[in-house]
């Protein structure tokens, strides 16, 4: 039986979440190609980004609450629960990355962006995942400790 997933804890991992990946847009954008040079429309473009990464995210906890059978997987912390939502997470975004790259042309990358020869995806959005989702987790779980 899945313990459900609660809607305050889902806002808790957003919470953590969005700040930190926006960081990361923002960090990454250079290595984009198309992006305005006035920092407004640059700084509105990685928010919105952002915003499907927390839609990611969601889905990578939703995942998790599946496949634990728990909407609190992530609690307490474990690494081997993490290592599978990692490569889950790293799966959902070569795809997505390169549906918006190579279907969609949503972005391009810049010359200065190293690309994964075997599919063809820039390395800082496969990146983006084993960084930020085990430290999302890891703080989101120390949230929900707390309470």
């Amino acid at each position: 039986m899945l313990k459900s997933m609660r809607a305050d804890t889902l806002g808790r991992l957003l919470g953590v979440s969005l700040p930190l990946y926006f960081t990361w847009e923002m960090l990454q954008a250079p290595f984009f190609t198309g992006m305005p040079e006035d920092w407004v429309a640059a700084t509105a473009i990685c928010a919105l980004a952002t915003l499907g990464d927390g839609v990611l995210v969601a889905l990578v906890m939703t995942a998790g609450a599946l496949l634990y059978r728990d909407g609190r997987w992530f609690v307490p912390p474990s690494p081997s629960r993490y290592a599978v939502i990692v490569a889950i997470g790293v799966a959902l975004q070569i795809v997505v990355e390169w549906v918006m790259v190579y279907r969609l042309d949503r972005w391009a990358y810049a010359a200065n962006q190293p690309i994964l020869p075997v599919v063809r995806v820039g390395i800082l959005p496969v990146l983006q995942p084993i960084v930020l989702l085990p430290l999302v987790f890891w703080l989101t779980a120390h949230c929900e400790g707390a309470r």
